[in-house]
């Protein structure tokens, strides 16, 4: 019947474990750090190649040598027909330029006639380098570059951003999570004929990590691609992308070349560093462009992020993850954790420990095959809840087992009492009837000399005298008894001698014979603890001993035990030596093992010593040990005075 609680109980603490798991934050973070250790120990599985994808970088020495960002658009407009002119595959600027040139000749004859009333005359100026804007669109047009965009959550979006629409219908069959209110675009003469723009958003996941890129994104209804797959689409239209992969998990195993701006427009680099690759045009300087933490520490730019997508989508090397294989793997885990509280409420633990390898060596070689094939499985969903679960489970059983085994090891001790008990009714039964017949015998003698009326107090005083002593010796007997099978146990405080005493007492009503008990009482010592307890230790010694010293009378006329008391580091020691044969040095380690012993099946069933010892260390918080003297075997019982 208590069976039945306990299941129900371990039900429901499974479906309260995984129900919490589904929508936790925490398992999507450990769901990411098993994905990161993933990437670690299988990365290297996949064969890498080199990068497709050069970065022209417009770093801190770029800066340095042509002044703050943002330069005058005519040196942006050279720079990309410096790359233009190496024939890149394609081009990729990853830089916004959301408003007009405030440095072109014609917005600076402009802003002087406003504010200054002055007239600014351009005639003698080259009319192409009159409008810096112009200029740049011109060489993003001729160099068929793809231009950056950015969704945001601001309500605003430039009437002109708002018509963008990229390559209609050929994403019609795309499905995305994301989408987005607004967008931000670039100026629009630039922005206007340009074919090819896509998202540079990417974001870090709830523990701050960069893992994974949306390809994709949903707005107004109509579906715009990421930047990477913009500028791949520029020069390769029949790129393939499953529906399912509208995000991947970026892989950062190759690195691209990386190209200082100001040494492209210097001309100090080799043309075949460039040529046939795909370019992006970006900044690393802190301020310009984000930076990205990987998992490995590592911190990156936009830039680098978009180039190693480039390098993912073109080597089929990214991951994917598919949504319903998290969960897949809880429901699987939860599957387990039932078939483990059978197993484990059965006791069939071989079975349970050949459940979780299997389980191991099954999930995890499906782990390699998957991420092999693209995709990751987020097992954390399985093994999290399972070994949370399993763990509780694990612990509470064995407290559960502890309790068992404790609860049995006190009716152990009980039914050896009881057992005893029987065996002592037995020869009080038998030891009482001298007694009950000597008292008997006095009251005939009484009734007889009143009979003959020659009954005188001398006579009627030794009668009397000798029914006291006798009912006397039955009294102390009884007390004696029922002392020791007292079924409450409670610390009471005593001495040494008295239980030894008492131990002598009950065992002489076995009437052992040819065996005689010295007790070296060097210190009566005076204890707190349980009593009874302490006398049922020590019958068991003596009836050990007794039996030894029986089987040694052929070479012996007669036994001998020695009991002998002593303090040795605040410990009291009990010393019971007999003059038997000693323990075989083969059984010594054994003696005190359940159901071992040397006795035939008449004299022993194995558990005498093993209660003694569960009596000693559990109710008195001591130890015993054995050895062989020069007589035959000594057991020492060391306790403390005083039982916490």
């Amino acid at each position: 019947m208590l069976i039945l609680p306990r299941y129900i109980g371990a039900v429901l603490l499974a479906i309260a474990i995984h129900l919490y798991f589904y929508q936790s934050t925490m398992m999507k973070e450990l769901d990411y750090k098993f994905y990161d250790l993933t990437q670690l120990f299988l990365s290297d599985l996949k064969v890498e190649n080199s990068s497709y994808t050069v970065i022209i970088d417009i770093d801190e020495k770029s800066l340095q040598k042509l002044g703050q960002w943002p330069w005058p658009r005519v040196i942006n407009a050279k720079l990309i027909d410096s790359i233009n002119s190496m024939h890149p595959s394609a081009l990729g600027i990853n830089i916004l330029f959301p408003e007009k040139d405030r440095t072109s000749p014609l917005v600076m004859q402009e802003f002087y006639k406003k504010f200054f009333n002055l007239n600014i005359h351009l005639d003698d100026f080259p009319t192409e380098l009159q409008d810096n804007d112009k200029l740049l669109a011109q060489s993003i047009q001729q160099s068929g570059a793809t231009l950056s965009t950015y969704f945001h959550d601001s309500p605003y979006t430039d009437e002109h951003c708002q018509k963008l629409l990229y390559k209609e219908d050929l994403f019609k069959n795309i499905e995305t999570d994301v989408n987005t209110p607004s967008l931000l675009c670039n100026y629009e003469t630039l922005q206007d004929k340009v074919e090819n723009f896509g998202f540079i958003n990417a974001s870090m996941d709830s523990d701050g990590v960069f893992r994974r890129i949306p390809l994709f994104v949903d707005y107004k209804n109509h579906i715009f691609p990421s930047f990477a797959l913009a500028t791949i689409l520029s020069f390769d239209k029949y790129v393939h992308i499953e529906k399912e992969y509208s995000s991947i998990l970026v892989n950062f195993a190759t690195e691209p070349k990386i190209i200082s701006a100001i040494d492209v427009l210097n001309g100090k680099f080799l043309p075949s560093e460039i040529q046939g690759k795909i370019v992006i045009l970006g900044s690393s300087v802190v301020g310009l462009s984000p930076t990205y933490l990987t998992s490995t520490g590592k911190k990156i730019s936009s830039s680098m992020v978009h180039a190693s997508v480039i390098d993912n989508i073109l080597e089929n090397s990214f991951l994917v993850e598919n949504k319903i294989d998290k969960s897949i793997n809880l429901l699987i885990s939860f599957s387990l954790s039932l078939l483990m509280i059978v197993l484990l409420f059965k006791r069939f633990y071989t079975y349970l420990i050949a459940l979780f390898f299997f389980t191991a060596i099954i999930s995890f070689s499906y782990l390699v095959n998957t991420y092999l094939a693209g995709i990751y499985i987020s097992i954390a969903y399985l093994w999290v809840p399972f070994v949370l679960f399993s763990s509780l489970m694990l612990l509470y059983h064995i407290k559960f087992i502890d309790q068992e085994k404790q609860e049995q090891e006190k009716l152990l001790i009980r039914q050896s009492k009881l057992a005893s008990m029987g065996e002592m009714i037995s020869l009080i039964a038998h030891q009482w009837r001298q007694p009950l017949s000597a008292i008997n015998g006095s009251v005939l003698n009484i009734d007889i000399h009143l009979r003959k009326q020659n009954l005188y107090s001398q006579e009627l005083d030794k009668q009397l005298n000798e029914i006291e002593e006798t009912t006397n010796y039955l009294s102390k007997t009884i007390h004696d008894f029922t002392d020791f099978f007292l079924v409450n146990k409670r610390k009471e405080t005593f001495y040494i001698s008295e239980v030894i005493k008492q131990a002598e007492r009950l065992l002489a009503l076995s009437n052992y014979k040819d065996v005689h008990i010295v007790y070296k009482n060097r210190e009566d010592i005076e204890l707190t603890g349980y009593r009874s307890e302490l006398v049922q230790s020590l019958l068991i010694l003596l009836n050990n001993s007794i039996y030894a010293c029986h089987q040694n009378l052929e070479h012996k006329n007669q036994g001998e035990i020695i009991i002998d008391t002593y303090i040795k580091k605040e410990l009291l020691c009990i010393s019971i030596e007999d003059s038997g044969t000693g323990i075989d040095k083969k059984n010594i380690k054994k003696i005190f093992n359940p159901y071992f012993t040397t006795k035939n099946r008449q004299h022993g069933t194995g558990l005498g010593l093993y209660i003694l010892k569960l009596i000693v260390e559990n109710s008195m918080n001591g130890k015993i040990c054995v050895r062989n003297g020069t007589k035959g075997a000594i057991f020492i019982i060391q306790i403390p005075k005083n039982i916490a």
